[in-house]
């Protein structure tokens, strides 16, 4: 009953049935008539076996009409050229993400991304190779299950790093909310979502290909893909929830007032800037003579003009809160990496045979949103210079961390001399406070003014609100 079925769906493809047709039913019935789409190993592992590893191309041509579609197609001859061509921008990106990351090291300047962006750059050049070597080969379903692992789990590498960029932009915008501990791990769990969604969609694309499945299963699996497609697409889009949801959202009166920590001493974001060496210890130093708040404030980013109004130390202020070139690379990595995310959607929920294949599915689509999209993306990241945009101090050493002061008072004594004097820069005084007794001041830590207090002075002064770092998010 079962080689019935499938004779029946074979007629349904072709005008005759033929005795290539007429071969694969006996092997597909030698599995109790598995669906025609599954384990296509096993056949090759046979017709290997048979006749020698080269296989009448009649038989090749045939599988691959009765598999599944992919997005991007089977490899063909024809795709040795575009693939090879990516394969070596890809490795020149890897090289530049890594030159980045070796220069800002000798310079103290720590930021992981262009790292991680290096690997993610070697994953796709390699994935484009193995595409070359496939489409020499086409029955060494071994190198094709690594060639679509490699293509599908490269171009979901750049979706959390994108998510966390956004969430430093977030924290900058709001540092009370942006370091909560329910912000923090919820964020957790979205990254956490993308080694789940990378498993599911393996484990899912993979199996068909390697076991007989009925057709009842297969569909089962097709579900399952479906499923992570969709899951897909919306953690591409969870970077522009967030940064819509820092800009919808205004910041509060606490996050005006709150003291954050900013790398004060980057001083543009031009392409070939680069930090001066040593500037990052001369901040940390100066925390040597702060109190213990201060060694423990909210670490963000730059603001975007700050070389313009220079902050320096721990401040509220934050220049001019417009990061528009920050927030336009994001929206176009997002936006391109949604794009090819759909795509690849409309091919899984098409769930067509090869023959059937719709134009979403055709190599040159591939090529233009996993290819070039992504090689876009990666020169707004390295000319953008995301690894001063988006940089966020580090820890201060543990020397500076453990050093304990005592913690100033926020009430002035009664008895105080007229003459007594106190340094600005490590008190927390109130704005009105602050404008009537240093009008001439500049924010930072380097003034040394003296200001005289009157006697009977008691009223108290407004602590702005100082939130630890042991609450800031997630840090990679």
């Amino acid at each position: 009953m079962a080689i019935k079925q499938i004779v029946r769906y074979y007629g349904d493809v072709h005008d005759s049935y033929d005795a290539t047709s007429g071969v694969m039913d006996l092997l597909h019935a030698l599995y109790n008539g598995n669906d025609p789409g599954t384990g296509i190993r096993y056949f090759s592992i046979w017709g290997t076996n048979l006749l020698g590893p080269r296989l009448p191309q009649i038989f090749v041509d045939y599988s691959i009409l009765m598999q599944n579609n992919l997005f991007g197609d089977y490899p063909k001859p024809s795709d040795v050229v575009p693939s090879a061509i990516f394969a070596g921008i890809f490795l020149l990106l890897m090289v530049m993400h890594l030159g980045l990351y070796i220069v800002n090291l000798t310079r103290k300047h720590y930021f992981h991304f262009n790292l991680f962006w290096a690997v993610y750059c070697a994953t796709r050049a390699i994935s484009f190779v193995t595409r070359i070597t496939w489409s020499y080969h086409i029955i060494n379903v071994d190198m094709g299950l690594a060639n679509e692992i490699l293509l599908v789990i490269s171009s979901v590498l750049v979706v959390p790093s994108n998510l966390i960029l956004t969430q430093r932009l977030f924290t900058w915008r709001h540092p009370v909310g942006g370091s909560r501990r329910l912000f923090t791990y919820f964020m957790w769990s979205l990254y956490a979502l993308v080694a789940g969604v990378v498993a599911m969609t393996v484990v899912a694309s993979v199996k068909p290909y390697i076991t007989n499945l009925s057709v009842r299963n297969f569909l089962n699996f097709k579900i399952c893909v479906m499923v992570s497609a969709v899951l897909i697409i919306v953690y591409s889009l969870t970077a522009i929830f967030l940064l819509l949801l820092s800009y919808f959202f205004k910041p509060t009166r606490k996050d005006e007032n709150l003291y954050t920590y900013q790398p004060w001493w980057i001083e543009s974001f031009h392409p070939f800037y680069f930090v001066k060496k040593g500037a990052k210890e001369e901040a940390e130093e100066t925390f040597m003579k702060r109190n213990h708040n201060h060694r423990h404030a909210i670490r963000v980013i730059a603001a975007t003009h700050h070389h313009y109004n220079m902050v320096e130390g721990l401040t509220n202020q934050r220049g001019n809160l417009e990061h528009n070139k920050s927030i336009l690379i994001i929206s176009i990595s997002t936006l391109f990496l949604f794009v090819a995310a759909v795509l690849r959607a409309i091919v899984v929920f098409q769930s067509n045979k090869v023959i059937n294949q719709s134009v979403v599915a055709h190599a040159s689509v591939m090529y233009v949103f996993w290819g070039g999209f992504e090689v876009i993306i990666n020169l707004l990241f390295l000319f953008g210079r995301v690894d001063l945009r988006f940089y966020r101090p580090d820890k201060l050493p543990k020397k500076v961390r453990s050093i304990i002061t005592a913690e100033q008072s926020v009430t002035l004594s009664r008895i105080q001399s007229s003459d007594e004097s106190y340094d600005d820069d490590d008190d927390f005084m109130t704005d009105e406070y602050s404008r009537e007794y240093t009008k001439d001041k500049k924010p930072g830590f380097s003034s040394n003014d003296d200001t005289p207090i009157n006697n009977g002075y008691e009223s108290k002064l407004s602590v702005p609100e100082s939130v630890s770092d042991n609450e800031s998010e997630f840090h990679f």
